[in-house]
């Protein structure tokens, strides 16, 4: 068995609309350890949430398609590219097994992951139920057992998801995703629609109960501070590829990519009294019309004229650190690249 609990290898991910083909992820790779917490950052539509609906097996259909790549859950391989019916069939039976049992998100909405005609306690207690081979009445139990793990007493056990704050509301969806002692848990921005003094009660109870359960959380986020606050590594994700990796000492106190360091100029400093605070010009490259050069070129500071020729591939710059940047690769590779116009992943 791997030692990673989660591997996800060379994904590609493309939605087929009407409109064409969006090529939504390009060649993704990363892995957990058990009790290792990743970020996964980047602006709205870089393709964090398709990385992690993937990993779910909940891309929708019929248009998101797994057209490559590997997600291995301890070793094994869970995803199914083949447009083969019964191969299809046979993969979501295996995805329904593992989706909250052995893999859980936390959707970034409380209120649209909750059913509101159903009580609180009886969402988490149906999850225990379909995993587990246990009574009605030792469901319920573990049910409340969680609830109160989450901060909420079990008195509300039969409250309605509207007689919930958000900041509540959360806590149940974390206690539903945690109630089957998932190896992997994928939390897609749970905390953006919460005000800040509950997103730090958010954050430490997820912390808390990672390190009680030594789950794998996979960190999907706008927010540089939560992703200091709880991430072990981070991945920084622009137009469907991670364009730097490496710890967080690496991206926070060492960061190379323009755009990470275009990301952290945007942020506001208290040791900095300025007027107006850095953007980065431009827009994101269209999903359905990728450039075969490096995707950032246009808004690049940094940018030349071989920029404009090459996707560089990701290249190692420190042991664990890589950055997907022309001026970082080889010499060597600069020069088979430019000769043959590729050297990257082609898109």
């Amino acid at each position: 068995m791997s030692e990673n609990v989660l591997e996800v290898k060379n994904l590609i991910v493309h939605y087929e609309t009407q409109d064409g083909v969006a090529e939504a992820v390009n060649d993704v790779s990363f892995s957990l350890k058990a009790g290792e917490t990743m970020g996964l950052v980047g602006e709205t539509g870089a393709g964090k949430t398709t990385v992690a609906l993937s990993i779910m097996g909940l891309l929708p259909k019929p248009a998101g398609h797994i057209i490559g790549g590997e997600i291995l859950l301890d070793g094994k391989n869970i995803v199914e590219t083949s447009r083969n019916k019964i191969k299809q069939r046979r993969n979501d039976r295996m995805m329904r097994k593992l989706r909250g049992n052995d893999i859980s998100m936390i959707f970034q909405d409380p209120m649209s992951a909750l059913n509101p005609v159903m009580p609180v306690g009886e969402q988490i207690a149906e999850v225990i139920r379909l995993h587990n081979k246990i009574s009605k009445a030792d469901a319920v139990k573990r049910a409340i057992e969680m609830m109160e793990l989450v901060g909420i007493s079990g008195e509300r056990y039969s409250y309605y998801p509207h007689e919930f704050s958000g900041g509540m509301k959360q806590r149940i969806v974390i206690a539903m995703a945690l109630a089957c002692n998932p190896r992997v848990l994928i939390a897609d921005e749970p905390t953006t629609a919460l005000d800040v003094t509950i997103q730090a009660q958010v954050l430490d109870l997820m912390r808390g109960l990672k390190k009680k359960f030594n789950t794998a959380l996979l960190m999907i986020t706008h927010d540089l501070g939560v992703v200091a606050e709880i991430c072990d590594k981070c991945a920084v994700v622009y137009a469907g590829q991670i364009v730097e990796y490496g710890s967080i000492e690496h991206i926070f106190n060492n960061p190379q990519h323009p755009y990470t360091k275009a990301l952290f100029n945007a942020v506001p400093s208290l040791d900095k009294d300025v007027d107006r605070l850095e953007s980065i010009s431009g827009l994101m490259s269209d999903p359905m019309d990728l450039p075969t050069h490096c995707t950032f070129k246009e808004r690049c500071t940094a940018c030349c004229d071989a920029c404009g020729e090459i996707d560089p591939p990701l290249t190692e710059i420190e042991p664990g650190h890589l950055v997907r940047c022309y001026h970082f690769m080889k010499e060597t590779d600069k020069a088979a690249a430019v000769a043959g116009k590729g050297g990257g992943v082609a898109k």
